[in-house]
């Protein structure tokens, strides 16, 4: 997939102006979505292109759809356990499939 770069002011005119949304780069297969993990699990994956190693079905883990919003929330890659940012290409069905999940969770909380 080609990311799409805009300024941020040529933006601002193609955003919703209320409501839910998410801003992505994405097309009708797939979306991208960042998540920060420690080196070697970082290191371990670009390598093979696969997750494993010392990753873990296990432990939590928050995706962002917004590479500027993984990298304020991880300290811009100084904080311990969050070094390494990965680009991850999600299936369009997966992620709306963990949309829906997250929507039926935080409405049973």
């Amino acid at each position: 997939m080609k990311i799409n770069l805009k300024k941020y002011k040529e933006q601002l005119k193609d955003w919703p102006e209320k409501g839910h949304h998410i801003m992505a780069q994405y097309d009708e297969e797939k979306i991208i979505v960042y998540q920060s993990y420690r080196k070697e699990i970082g290191h371990f994956a670009v390598k093979n292109q696969y997750f494993g190693g010392a990753f873990s079905l296990e432990r939590m883990t928050w995706i962002k759809p917004n590479f500027l919003w993984i990298m304020y929330r991880n300290g811009w890659g100084t904080k311990d356990g969050q070094e390494s940012v990965l680009a991850i290409h999600l299936k369009m069905d997966s992620f709306k499939n963990y949309l829906k999940k997250f929507i039926l969770h935080t409405m049973l909380i």
